[in-house]
């Protein structure tokens, strides 16, 4: 192989792995983690999904338990489709939990992971 077939080798796989690179951080940027808290009962789930649904967000994973009467649940969800901004998304939720009697805590997923980094 020449040298010049080296080096375009090396940058179109350097090309590719940026390419890869974006979309990653692309992904992260429209991701939120929410935690919410509070004393059980039924419709917990339902309240915070429809905020969700009402402004087109796409929940992604959960997970959700019950500890004595506390209930906690953790979602990861897709903001791409989102019909506001991400604060306006985020007050919604927060006041949300005010009206419920619950903590809702919302980050972007890049923020949260980089608080839980060991």
């Amino acid at each position: 192989m020449t040298e010049d077939a080296v080096r375009t080798n090396l940058r179109v796989m350097a090309a590719h792995a940026r390419a890869v690179a974006d979309s990653q951080k692309s992904a992260a940027q429209t991701r939120i983690v929410i935690a919410v808290i509070g004393s059980d009962r039924p419709g917990i789930m339902a309240g915070v999904t429809a905020v969700l649904a009402m402004r087109g967000a796409n929940i992604l994973d959960v997970s959700q338990t019950i500890m004595s009467d506390l209930f906690t649940m953790i979602m990861l969800v897709d903001i791409k489709g989102v019909d506001v901004s991400f604060a306006q998304l985020k007050q919604d939720l927060e006041e949300h939990g005010r009206l419920e009697g619950l903590s809702i805590i919302v980050q972007h997923e890049e923020i949260f992971r980089a608080m839980h980094r060991v």
